[in-house]
């Protein structure tokens, strides 16, 4: 749904066609049109006529992700609101979003009985500026009385953090606070250590050493340095009616929060599908050999390897590359093994698809190979009609519109955002690998004559534990991003995943696998509530990679083991349909589960465990953990 934007009487066109489609029905074509007229970069006017009309549409039937979100500022935000829940729609929330009164965070949150505590909100969002946070030094001013003046800065947001995690059990978004255009001082106010700006970018440095679990830090001093601080502020508004930002940052701001909200819920996408001729290099590598392209050197060639690099950076922090060009697949190839400045490599990309095919097709033989949905996959390619042909035939798959020169390449998969995160893992450096190690199990599977013998020769181990420290991440970022296999479709935050597995009649579990082709890493979450005299499997996920291995039954084994142990007679399961997960709808049916309850969207199951039962056949063996099996 991207495109080029249009704004003033153009933009009133779109927004016409918007209003006709959404009042025909059809909120999908409306949204669709109303977000290819509008940039973040649209004025205040333009994003607040948008706003309207998303507001007059029923998104019910395009079943986005329910979210409650609360703005807590000393500055006035009640413009901006309606313009986020745009940015969010844009990311697939129906989102509502509500302003606490002016200049009263800190009693709505310590306060047991303020209406913020009874909304109960998924998010709260401590809009914090410059002008909050209080550091005043003097001239001269030594090095430790800047030190302690930050620390106590830093000391009274941790306060605040720490009750809407304890108390409210909500995600946490605090600002990285923007510095002012003008100083008194001027160069001094940012080269002295007792500057204000100095002692401001001191403070955003220090915030996320000590950010726990659960709260998510929004770089709100990057936004305003990249649309530049003229046009930041803007002090009519301030001192008329407290607007923290000038008017037309409303919309940059955003976006870009909006991004961090979905990389924080799990609707970041997971793939980058590039094109190669003119996208990864100047030339037709047919025609002009690899000593013919432009790669490394001259003005192209320096900004064709700046984009590897960016590219190689997205990769190691967990995005999947993927290839899809139209060429001869060895000829594609030897540019990554042969070319001197080349920076990527073959083994950078979980799939690499050069052939002559439509590039629609390939590009849904890439999500199949991946066993990843389409809406995870982010298209790049330099021509605009094989754009145009995946926005067509693909409207799952986001395509990045390229500018002419290739300088602008890195910028404009930038500032698309759609690979936003909110946490880093240490295993999300790797995914890369585990989906081209996956590849390979696959091409293997054509060799055996029967399921069985492969999965054998698999040689899989499953290492079982609970949610300590080092896994907790993992098990919160896989429960936000699971969508095909996730039976319920709830989410859970880093914070909320901590207190539950402190609850005496919980347990969270996870499940690390490997295999003879290499570590598969953390691919299932599993969350149990003990009801009575059954176990309720509250919440399910599992990478889609390893499906089909019989997982699924080693980990029923184990959720039954824990049932066992606390004495229960059943194991009780909800499937909840969503539009993403009909892949797992018969999957308590195949267990052996009986259905008890059909309402609505939810179907819920039982099985009995007595002692004559018997376990369920699973080729993956059991191996410690460094916690122990009892985790």
């Amino acid at each position: 749904m991207s495109g080029d934007a249009t704004t003033g009487p153009a933009f009133s066109v779109s927004l016409s066609r918007a209003k006709a489609a959404a009042a025909g029905g059809d909120a999908c074509a409306a949204l669709s049109i109303l977000f290819t007229a509008l940039t973040a970069e649209s004025d205040f006017v333009d994003q607040s006529r948008a706003a309207r009309l998303l507001k007059s549409i029923d998104l019910a039937p395009l079943r986005l992700r329910r979210l409650r979100i609360a703005l807590l500022a000393a500055s006035t935000l009640e413009h901006f609101a309606p313009v986020l829940r745009l940015w969010l729609a844009r990311m697939g929330f129906d989102a509502e979003v509500s302003v606490n009164p002016f200049d009263t965070a800190t009693q709505a949150i310590l306060d047991p009985a303020s209406p913020l505590r009874a909304a109960r909100p998924d998010i709260v969002w401590l809009f914090s500026t410059h002008r909050d946070i209080p550091l005043e030094a003097q001239p001269g001013d030594a090095v430790a009385r800047v030190a302690a003046q930050v620390d106590q800065a830093i000391a009274a947001r941790q306060t605040l953090w720490t009750t809407l995690l304890e108390q409210v059990g909500c995600t946490v978004i605090d600002n990285l606070v923007d510095c002012p255009a003008d100083d008194p001082f001027g160069n001094l106010a940012g080269s002295a250590v007792w500057g204000r700006r100095a002692m401001l970018r001191r403070y955003n440095a220090e915030l996320p050493v000590v950010a726990p679990a659960g709260i998510v830090l929004f770089d709100l001093d990057q936004v305003a340095r990249t649309l530049g601080r003229t046009r930041w502020e803007d002090a009519r508004f301030w001192y008329h009616s407290r607007h923290a930002f000038a008017l037309d940052a409303s919309g940059p701001v955003a976006h870009a929060a909006a991004r961090l909200i979905a990389g924080a819920r799990g609707l970041a996408k997971k793939c980058l599908v590039l094109d190669l001729d003119n996208t990864l290099w100047g030339g037709v590598i047919g025609d002009d050999g690899v000593a013919g392209i432009a790669l490394g050197h001259g003005e192209e060639g320096e900004a064709y390897v700046a984009l590897h690099r960016y590219v190689k950076a997205l990769k190691e922090r967990g995005i999947i590359l993927a290839v899809c060009s139209k060429n001869e697949h060895e000829t594609a190839a030897s540019v990554f093994r042969e070319h001197p400045d080349c920076l990527l490599r073959l083994e950078d990309f979980a799939v690499f698809t050069a052939n002559w095919g439509n590039k629609a097709d390939n590009i849904r033989d890439i999500a199949a190979t991946l066993n990843i949905g389409l809406d995870s996959l982010v298209f790049v390619d330099d021509n605009p009609m094989e754009r145009d042909l995946v926005r067509r035939h693909l409207p799952e798959v986001e395509v990045i519109d390229l500018p002419e020169a290739c300088a602008g390449y890195v910028e404009a998969i930038a500032r698309s955002g759609w690979f936003e995160a909110a946490s880093f893992s240490a295993e999300d450096s790797a995914r890369g690998r585990y989906y081209a190690e996956n590849a390979q199990r696959a091409a293997v599977r054509n060799a055996y004559v029967d399921l069985p013998s492969y999965l054998r020769g698999l040689e899989m181990q499953g290492a079982l534990g609970g949610a300590d420290p080092f896994h907790l991440p993992r098990i919160a970022q896989l429960i936000n991003k699971s969508n095909q296999f996730h039976l319920t479709g709830t989410r859970y935050s880093e914070a909320e995943l901590k207190a539950i597995a402190t609850m005496p009649e919980c347990v969270v579990r996870h499940l690390r696998l490997s295999d003879k082709f290499g570590d598969n890493g953390l691919i299932a979450s599993i969350v149990l509530r003990h009801q009575d005299r059954a176990m309720l499997v509250d919440t399910w996920v599992m990478s889609c990679r390893v499906l089909g291995r019989t997982v699924e039954e080693f980990i029923a084994n184990d959720i039954r083991t824990m049932a066992q142990q606390r004495g229960c007679e059943r194991v009780l399961g909800r499937y909840v349909r969503s539009s993403k997960n009909g892949l797992v709808e018969g999957l308590y049916e195949r267990l052996g589960f009986t259905c008890v309850s059909r309402s609505g969207e939810m179907t819920e199951w039982a099985f009995d465990i007595g002692a004559d039962v018997p376990a369920w056949t699973t080729w993956v063996q059991p191996v410690p953990t460094r916690e122990g099996l009892a985790a």
